[in-house]
């Protein structure tokens, strides 16, 4: 019998003190994906680097950084991209729609093995993600600040 733990990912309503520390290596692989995929330039101001919170999807209390899926955002008007820690060593989910998050999810499991537990757990972190951002990106839209998608 399967034994599936709660997940808290159905709030994306993060309060800025729900940050999770990261290790340096993961900032900067986090900081050059934002950069090269997104074309955001990250600037330096008075000598640091804009701050870009990470959020534990699945558990929003844990402030440890330990294997898990969490979240970023760079701005605003961004709905976030979801990665997954593994041993110290992450992947970024594309966000560009649906089928690009449960594609480089699936390639994840591929490659990574997973007690069946986590895998459920960490899929509906996954699934919860997609929800919100489904509504944020409406949301976006009905505003006028973001173009209809297709």
């Amino acid at each position: 019998m399967l034994n599936i733990a709660e997940v808290k990912a159905q709030c994306f309503d993060f309060a800025a003190n729900e940050a999770v520390r990261i290790p340096a290596p993961v900032e900067l692989q986090i900081r050059h994906y934002i950069e090269s995929h997104d074309g955001i330039n990250l600037k330096i101001f008075a000598g640091q680097y804009q701050y870009v919170p990470v959020f534990n999807v699945i558990n929003h209390s844990r402030r440890q950084f330990t294997d898990g899926v969490y979240l970023f955002t760079w701005g605003s008007h961004d709905s976030g991209r979801l990665f997954i820690n593994r041993k110290g060593k992450i992947v970024i989910l594309r966000n560009g729609s649906v089928a690009d998050i449960m594609t480089d999810y699936t390639s994840f499991l591929k490659q990574h093995q997973l007690p069946e537990a986590t895998q459920v757990r960490y899929l509906s972190a996954v699934a919860a993600f997609v929800q919100f951002r489904y509504k944020d990106q409406q949301m976006l839209i009905k505003s006028g600040a973001l173009m209809e998608l297709k």
